[in-house]
């Protein structure tokens, strides 16, 4: 779906510089979860920007490092940080609206004990605003669903240096005159718990330094944790997680189709399953929840039903009809018809019409709900992050049941066309779907398994 006019969004995440062997496991889930959010705004019509693509970029790049399929391009995505901002004039005209704000405190003060004088962003030592004053004025929650209610002052200079926090609103500023006349209408800030406390004081401080009366949305995420007796997550950066997922997808393919694991095609079907298989694991559970993962010697990626099983089915697919057509070549059967001439109502089995019903009419809704409305009072977020994980495992679970059953290419007899015409265009249009959600991941899918 294009982006639409009216709806733009503007995505910035807790993320800071690093390099691929430097990142952390939360770091890596910060990233991930954040190009997939971008990505189902961009699927629900929203112009989408990256205010902190840089960062995001060089997480992401791990996946390099380790010579597996490259994260994918955002898109429809854009990145703010291609241009070269004038931070330093930004960053004075933030500070000649904290100069005058009735919300702003200052260290000069009058002979009068009970004065404050205006606060001079040249002079002053130190400056910050009265955070609880100005959530009070704006009628925004405190507490619960609302914004943390120790949220007092927020530091925008501390013995006349700026703050983490100010500079942070001095760079989405920049990023915000980059749009010119695309003005956002919904931020969305993607952050892990730890960085929860500050991410909120960021946006309290672009709301007030910025006018931005606009909602201000966070995507938080808990912990990335080993499970019990599974491995230790300590110490363990995401690269090196990255390497035991791929050594360990070397062995169960080899344990599984023998000596015929080795050539550059089988390294790219492994690098490409294992970097799905990654974003499944670090994807698949609520954001807020704490992800555990099993960082045993045995505990390779394909004894799931997670994402290899996903992806197993959608290379089942891809195997299917690479056989039918093949089998088309060799006049084995004609070429599949159009829809408009294939008789549909051929399809009896009941998990045909499950999988019609169930995830090929509903998938467009299941996007848009993962989105939601937003709430401009609170940053409590409507994103359902896990949503499109879930619709994967259930369709590939009675994909696989269905498939399993039924013989979909059948004996080279006339009368038996009908029926696998319409199962392969049933199948067809599951493929479709299957890739579209993937792609929602930023998962390349292999054509085989």
């Amino acid at each position: 779906m294009p982006g639409q006019a009216g709806k733009v969004a503007c995505v910035t995440s807790s993320l800071l510089p690093t390099t691929p062997s430097a990142v952390t496991l939360s770091q890596l889930r910060t990233a991930l979860l954040s190009l997939h959010v971008e990505k189902l705004l961009a699927a629900n019509g929203f112009q989408v920007y990256n205010s902190n693509g840089g960062c995001q970029s060089s997480v992401l790049s791990l996946f390099d490092v380790v010579a597996l399929d490259a994260a994918s391009s955002a898109g429809p995505v854009s990145s703010l940080h291609e241009e070269t901002a004038d931070v330093n004039s930004v960053r004075d005209k933030l500070l000649e609206v904290a100069s005058s704000s009735p919300f702003t405190v200052g260290n000069q003060q009058t002979s009068q004990a009970d004065e404050m004088l205006p606060v001079s962003k040249d002079k002053a030592t130190a400056m910050a605003i009265d955070a609880k004053m100005f959530l009070e004025h704006q009628k925004l929650r405190r507490g619960g669903q609302g914004y943390d209610k120790n949220i007092g002052l927020i530091n925008i200079k501390v013995a006349e240096a700026w703050s983490s926090v100010f500079e942070q609103v001095v760079t989405l500023e920049a990023a915000r005159e980059r749009l010119n006349d695309k003005a956002p209408s919904v931020v969305v800030h993607v952050t892990a718990v730890g960085r929860q406390f500050h991410q909120q004081q960021v946006d309290l401080l672009w709301r007030l330094l910025g006018n931005l009366p606009i909602p201000q949305t966070h995507v938080v995420h808990g912990r990335v944790a080993s499970q019990k007796d599974r491995g230790n997550v300590n110490g363990l950066s995401a690269a090196d997680f990255v390497k035991l997922r791929v050594e360990q997808m070397k062995e169960a393919s080899v344990v599984k189709y023998g000596d015929h694991v080795k050539g550059e095609g089988w390294e790219k079907t492994i690098g490409v399953t294992t970097s799905g298989v990654i974003k499944f694991e670090l994807l698949g559970t609520t954001p807020i929840l704490n992800v555990k993962l099993d960082l045993s010697e045995k505990g390779h990626p394909l004894n799931n039903k997670g994402g290899s099983f996903v992806l197993y089915n959608y290379a089942r697919l891809s195997t299917l009809f690479q056989h039918f057509e093949e089998d088309v070549e060799i006049e084995v059967y004609p070429e599949l018809p159009s829809l408009e001439d294939t008789d549909v109502g051929l399809l009896t089995e009941q998990e045909e019409w499950a999988l019609l019903f169930n995830y090929l009419l509903p998938f467009p809704s299941i996007v848009e709900g993962c989105v939601g409305k937003f709430d401009p009072s609170t940053p409590e977020s409507s994103i359902q992050a896990h949503k499109i994980c879930m619709f994967l495992k259930d369709l590939s679970r009675d994909l696989s049941l269905y498939y399993g059953r039924v013989h979909v290419l059948v004996e080279s007899r006339e009368h038996l066309f009908p029926v696998m015409f319409a199962r392969l265009h049933l199948l067809q249009a599951v493929k479709q779907v299957m890739g579209n959600a993937l792609a929602l991941l930023d998962i390349t899918p292999p054509t085989q398994m």
